[in-house]
């Protein structure tokens, strides 16, 4: 593993040698940092690079090692963060091709990044999808309501500053024109007992379109139980690496 820092975004490259061989750029969801919850990122990675994938995991703005504010943290910034990461996988003489993963919020960032960049090789995402208009506009009720610029949420594993930017932006994102435009291979995982980011929104995102797969792991909950230790979460990455090996792989 070799930490880097691309402009000011911190990250983790972990990459089977030097020979060129595919990536995928991992983005962490809402307030989490670049190993994700239960460390399931790390376990990603080792995964991957097991099967040959490179993998580069990175801190979103005021998350994990990033030294920006927190206020920082907006879809704006997390897609700028994320093509400037992809743009580094490109420079890399070891790297190849390069898929994007996302976990819950990540994921629909790795989605909006996905319809915006068509030489990406594949997408995955975590316990996300497409979350309607009415989803988006109903999230975070009576937060900034009072017109501050912004307010410190408690999220249960952690408090965080978000700013009016970031929730205006997520409200007025538009997955499905997002899910429209995606040329590539997606692969959709989520959990049937997921109460944060509705199955549904998976599979509205493979729904009527070629080469699409949704997997629905039985039980799971958003993060996939990785802090209950079921075997929730080791489906989630044998389902997701043996799926890259073979996409990346055509």
């Amino acid at each position: 593993m070799t930490e880097v820092l691309i402009g000011e975004v911190p990250g983790d490259f972990v990459s089977p040698g030097t020979s060129p061989s595919p990536a995928v750029l991992l983005l962490h969801g809402t307030a989490s940092e670049r190993d994700e919850v239960g460390g399931l990122f790390v376990r990603l990675a080792e995964s991957l690079v097991a099967g040959g994938i490179a993998s580069l995991r990175i801190d979103f703005a005021g998350c994990g090692a990033s030294s920006r504010p927190q206020t920082d943290f907006t879809v704006t910034s997390e897609l700028s963060d994320a093509q400037a990461a992809v743009t580094w996988l490109r420079g890399q003489p070891s790297v190849s091709r390069v898929a994007v993963l996302g976990m819950s919020q990540g994921g629909m960032i790795a989605l909006l990044l996905a319809a915006q960049d068509p030489a990406l090789a594949a997408l995955v995402t975590w316990s996300a999808g497409v979350l309607t208009t009415s989803d988006l506009a109903g999230a975070f009720p009576g937060v900034l309501s009072d017109g501050a610029s912004s307010a410190v949420i408690d999220l249960g594993y952690r408090t965080f500053e978000f700013s009016r930017q970031w929730l205006e932006e997520f409200r007025a994102m538009d997955l499905g024109a997002a899910a429209a435009a995606v040329t590539v291979p997606v692969l959709a995982v989520c959990g049937t007992a997921d109460t944060v980011v509705s199955p549904a929104a998976s599979s509205r995102l493979v729904a009527d379109a070629p080469d699409r797969a949704l997997v629905e792991i039985d039980g799971a909950d958003h993060i996939f139980n990785v802090l209950s230790h079921s075997s929730a979460a080791d489906q989630l990455l044998t389902v997701t690496t043996n799926w890259l090996v073979a996409t990346l792989a055509r």
